[in-house]
């Protein structure tokens, strides 16, 4: 149990870290609970000046791994991020201290899931992640409290707002993707190194710390199929406008067959869906259960003061309950997860052919050897510039992904397929 005073220290002064102290200064907490937070200590590399009141009892330390002898808080929060190293170091060590964690830090919560969820238990205090997924939407609490009564039977939708700006303003701007990125680079959106983002690996924590929390599992990143945007063309974008959807990079995670299906991929939803209509850096998560049916959540993704105030509102539950809060039992360890071969879908086919009689009666055989049947057709009229060279768009009815690759396997060694065949896949949200 707590006294009337909640001591945390705070490890990294970043973006998050500054807004949080913001946030902490701002806060009319009274409100809330008659307890008080103090700032017992702050550990940051940043050589930053901490004056005024909310610091009159706070100890500075220039680098994290000295609150591996300090032990004088309640609450550490850590705002570091990477999944191992001091991050690791720190927060392992505060659980075994049977201190509390706050932590925003999504690669470190999705790799050592089971390791932390153990610890907890074994400790009895709580780690809690609310800002690891999807900043200033509350997702976390959502499952782990509001929906603790259904079965979720999966969850999807936009995890990252970098590839949601990129690819929201590729089909405004009519410009390529380089050109966006750059854009979003100078906007603050995307890191000079923008890999993790546009790759996939970012959503792919999300949704495994999503995952894990939905099922009970140990969805560990490696369980994922992970697939980035760095591949769309402007011209998908709008061959998907003219069509009727959007193309979206989605984490999904679903009970598939007594399994579970863990996926990221950029694919087309229709103009319609709850998600299409999530733009620029903006997340957006549905969660489907049983009694709640189907329950829509949008907000921003990231930056200071959201994630800020899913930090902030960790601490406060903590706060709150006056004690440890660890009702989760210790994940399955006997998880049996689908595999992206396994998923039973529609396509969205572009290929780049000659322009000769014959062709879509060669594609077409192909695909009636592997049991797939095309929904819809466009062909392109010749290129100014090349008119010996024609453009097919095709989308398919529901097949297996296995067939799929088998047939454009064989399609693109057919002599008149000039360029590997473009494929997204096509999900449709009932």
């Amino acid at each position: 149990m707590f006294s009337n005073t909640l001591k945390i220290a705070i490890a990294g002064i970043g973006t998050v870290g500054q807004g949080l102290l913001d946030l902490i200064k701002k806060s009319k907490l009274k409100h809330i609970t008659n307890a008080k937070l103090e700032i017992s200590a702050i550990a940051s590399r940043r050589k930053k000046k901490f004056t005024g009141e909310l610091y009159k009892k706070t100890k500075i330390f220039d680098d994290a791994e000295k609150l591996l002898k300090f032990g004088d808080y309640d609450v550490l929060v850590e705002l570091i991020g990477g999944e191992d190293g001091i991050a690791k170091k720190i927060v392992f060590d505060a659980l075994k201290k049977k201190k509390n964690v706050v932590t925003a830090n999504k690669a470190l919560v999705s790799k050592h899931w089971d390791q932390l969820k153990k610890l907890s238990l074994d400790n009895e205090c709580s780690i809690k992640f609310e800002a690891a997924v999807a900043g200033g939407i509350p997702i976390i609490k959502v499952i782990d409290d509001f929906l603790v009564s259904n079965k979720i039977k999966r969850i999807y939708g936009i995890l990252n707002g970098t590839s949601n700006y990129i690819l929201s303003n590729m089909l405004i701007t009519n410009k390529n993707f380089d050109e966006i990125l750059f854009n979003a680079q100078e906007l603050g959106y995307a890191e000079s190194d923008p890999s993790f983002d546009i790759d996939g690996v970012d959503t792919a924590h999300k949704l495994s710390i999503l995952s894990s929390l939905s099922f009970n599992i140990n969805s560990n990143i490696e369980y994922i199929n992970v697939e980035g945007i760095r591949g769309i063309n402007l011209v998908d974008l709008k061959y998907a406008d003219s069509l009727g959807y959007k193309i979206k990079l989605l984490g999904i995670t679903e009970t598939h067959k007594n399994k579970i299906g863990s996926f990221v991929y950029p694919c087309l939803v229709e103009k319609k869906s709850l998600i299409s209509n999530v733009d620029g850096v903006y997340n957006g998560i549905v969660v489907e259960s049983d009694f709640c049916k189907k329950s829509f959540f949008q907000g921003e993704g990231a930056g200071s003061f959201p994630t800020a105030t899913s930090v902030l509102s960790d601490i406060i539950t903590i706060l709150k309950s006056g004690s440890a809060s660890f009702t989760l039992k210790l994940p399955k360890d006997n998880t049996d997860f689908a595999k992206i071969e396994e998923r039973f879908g529609s396509y969205y086919l572009r290929f780049t052919t000659l322009d000769k009689p014959g062709v879509v009666s060669g594609i077409s055989n192909q695909f009636k050897k592997c049991d797939i049947s095309m929904k819809s057709m466009l062909q392109k009229d010749p290129l100014k510039d090349d008119i010996n060279q024609a453009t097919i768009v095709v989308t398919t009815h529901n097949c297996k992904e296995k067939n799929m690759i088998t047939a454009l396997n064989k399609i693109d060694k057919l002599d008149f397929i000039l360029k590997k065949t473009v494929y997204l896949r096509i999900e449709s949200f009932k």
